[in-house]
């Protein structure tokens, strides 16, 4: 048994138990590549949001769902007379609805191993802004159109050989070098 005050959740007297406040809401249709600060963000147009938490699968994937807790039960409510139906993209809609479940465990198995892979992959796929998607497009079909211009590629991009994990502005210097189309 934890201490009291102690940073261990489970000293918290309400830990586990039905969340019944009103504060507290379930987040459905959240964009499986989307961060907690996303929908953090974007809920807090209906009121101020004190604590925003992500859900994944026990294998570490995002399940789309998302645990919401507003400062207030008005914004809680707001959120959910507001913010249901509402897109963060992804073309899926959210579905806002007050939690009736246990509190989510912020160190669940599946956070920690979507926090594992995210660090062995050393990235967590995301969608490129469309610019940067093009000019990284263009640069791979360059590198397949000859050796001799992979091998161009190879010499200016130095270590690391993928085009998408290098700034819009490098990308964009390797085009004119080549005077690309």
């Amino acid at each position: 048994m934890a201490e009291p005050g102690s940073s261990d959740p489970s000293s918290d007297p309400s830990w586990g138990k039905v969340v019944l406040d009103g504060c507290c809401l379930y987040v459905a249709g959240v964009p499986k590549d989307a961060e907690w600060q996303e929908l953090k963000d974007h809920m807090r147009q209906a009121g101020e949001v004190e604590y925003c938490e992500l859900l994944y699968s026990d294998w570490g994937q995002p399940r789309g769902i998302g645990f919401v807790r507003f400062k207030t039960e008005e914004d809680a409510q707001n959120a959910i007379a507001t913010m249901n139906g509402t897109c963060m993209g992804g073309g899926k809609c959210l579905k806002v609805e007050p939690w009736t479940g246990r509190k989510p465990s912020a160190n669940s198995p599946g956070k920690i191993m979507y926090q594992m892979w995210t660090v062995y992959n050393k990235k967590k796929q995301r969608n490129l802004d469309p610019e940067k998607a093009q000019l990284v497009e263009r640069i791979k079909s360059f590198q397949r159109a000859a050796t001799t211009q992979k091998e161009t590629w190879y010499s200016f991009c130095g270590d690391v050989k993928d085009p998408a994990r290098h700034e819009k502005a490098k990308l964009q210097e390797f085009v004119a070098m080549c005077n690309m189309p």
